[in-house]
C-alpha cells in the first residue's frame, strides 16, 4: 500500500539498501543529502528540511537514534522520485490513525508504536537498527534507566546518558576527542559558548577559522576541526558571527536544536540551506506535485506531504 495521497512505492525509482551502513561525512554526496533532505523534511513531521540535511551530515558524532540513520538509506531516498511514497518505500515508514490504545510492539525488525498523536510503523533494519517494543529502533540491547541517572563515560570512551527512558551512547573517544564526567570535551584551553548541547551528539561551537580548519569550543574545552574529515569539499566558513565546517558560506545551516534559516517556496521550487550551500529543488522532479510552506496544514515544503493511511 502506498502512502496516502501519493504515488504507490511500486512507482519508485530506487530500491532500499538491505544491508545499509552508515555513510562516512566524506563519501556523503551534497546533491544527493539535498535531495534526500527534501524528501525527509517534507513527508515527516516536526524537523523540517534543512534539519534533516544538518542530521545527515552530522551522523557521525550522533548516538544511534533514528534521525541519526537516514544517511543509511541516503541513496534511495533521494533517487525514489515518488513523494512521500519514498518514505515507505525506503524505510518502511507509515503514519496511521491513533489506536484508542496503543503501545510499542516488533514484528521481526518492524517497529510500532505511537507519537503526535498518530501510529507509525518503521523498519528498523532499513537503518541497520534492530526493534525492541519499549525503546524502539536500537542499536544495542535496551536498558532502562530514568532521569536522575546522570551522563558517564563508558571504558571506551562513549558518552553514556538517559533518554526517553533508556541509555543511549554517543561516540566521543573514537572521534579523538576525550570524555570527562559523562560530557565529551576539547583538549585544549577553557572556551565559553551560549549554546546548549545534547549528550546525545557531540556538539562543536564554531568560534573562527584557521585556514580551512574549524576552531571550535566543545565541552568547555577548544578544539580545532580539520573541515576535510567533515564532508567532501568542506572548508571552514564564516557567516556573520557564525563558524563551521561546510560547503559554501551562503546560509548557516540548521544544527541539531534549531533551523536558522527556515526552507522556502518559489512557485514548484523548494530553497533551504544545505552545509552552507543555499539549495533551489524542483519539488517535482521528486515526484511531488508543488511547494508550500504552511504550518497549519503540515506543509513543510515539497507537497502533498504524508498523510495518514
Amino acid at each position: 500500500m502506498g502512502t496516502a495521497g501519493t504515488a504507490p512505492s511500486s512507482a519508485c525509482h530506487a530500491d532500499p539498501d538491505l544491508t545499509p551502513t552508515v555513510p562516512a561525512p566524506t563519501a556523503l554526496d551534497p546533491d544527493l543529502v539535498a535531495r534526500a533532505a527534501a524528501v525527509l523534511g517534507s513527508c515527516i513531521p516536526d524537523d523540517g528540511v534543512p534539519r534533516n540535511a544538518a542530521h545527515v551530515w552530522l551522523e557521525h558524532l550522533g548516538a544511534p537514534r533514528v534521525y541519526f540513520r537516514f544517511g543509511a538509506q541516503l541513496d534511495c531516498l533521494a533517487k525514489a522520485s515518488c513523494g512521500c511514497a519514498g518514505i515507505e518505500h525506503c524505510l518502511g515508514l507509515v503514519y496511521r490513525e491513533e489506536p484508542a490504545v496503543c503501545s510499542g510492539a516488533c514484528q521481526g525488525d518492524v517497529f510500532t508504536g505511537c507519537g503526535d498523536e498518530v501510529e507509525f510503523t518503521i523498519d528498523c533494519s532499513r537503518l541497520g537498527l534492530s526493534c525492541d517494543p519499549a525503546a524502539s529502533c536500537i542499536a544495542e540491547a535496551a536498558v532502562a534507566c530514568d532521569r536522575s541517572e546522570l551522563p558517564t563515560c563508558t571504558a571506551q570512551g562513549e558518552v553514556l546518558f538517559c533518554d526517553d527512558g533508556f541509555m543511549r551512547k554517543t561516540p566521543c573517544q573514537a572521534l579523538g576527542y576525550s570524555c570527562v564526567e559523562g560530557e565529551c570535551v576539547g583538549g585544549g584551553g577553557t572556551c565559553t559558548t551560549t549554546n546548549s548541547a545534547s549528550p546525545e551528539q557531540v556538539t562543536l561551537i564554531g568560534t573562527g577559522c584557521m585556514g580551512a580548519a574549524l576552531q571550535a569550543c566543545l565541552g568547555g574545552r577548544t578544539t580545532s576541526v580539520d573541515c576535510a574529515t567533515q564532508g567532501p569539499g568542506f572548508s571552514c566558513q564564516t557567516v556573520g558571527d557564525s563558524f563551521f565546517c561546510g560547503l559554501a558560506s551562503e546560509c548557516v545551516p540548521a544544527d541539531n536544536s534549531a533551523s536558522h534559516g527556515p526552507a522556502t517556496c518559489d512557485g514548484t521550487t523548494l530553497g533551504f540551506c544545505n552545509a552552507g550551500r543555499l539549495e533551489h529543488l524542483d519539488c517535482t522532479t521528486l515526484g511531488f506535485s508543488g511547494c508550500d510552506i504552511d504550518k497549519k496544514l503540515g506543509h513543510d515544503g515539497c507537497i502533498p506531504g504524508a498523510a495518514l493511511q
